[in-house]
């Protein structure tokens, strides 16, 4: 039987954030959207985003 692989994965500060449907579909709707703007000369098959936080942009964090 052939694992499936997640199509989003989420995780603050290296632990895997769980993730219910709307949020995911949310995630996945919203990045697409902005790669899809881009006019990339090839459609991405994956895409990774690191987004790195310093205690200046993380007061209520």
């Amino acid at each position: 039987m052939k694992k499936t692989r997640e199509e989003i994965v989420l995780k603050v500060n290296g632990k895997k954030v769980r993730l219910k449907e709307f949020p995911k579909k949310a995630l996945k709707n919203t990045l697409l959207g902005f790669i899809k703007s881009l006019n990339l000369e090839e459609n991405p098959t994956e895409v990774e985003i690191k987004i790195f936080v310093d205690e200046e942009n993380c007061r209520d964090c």
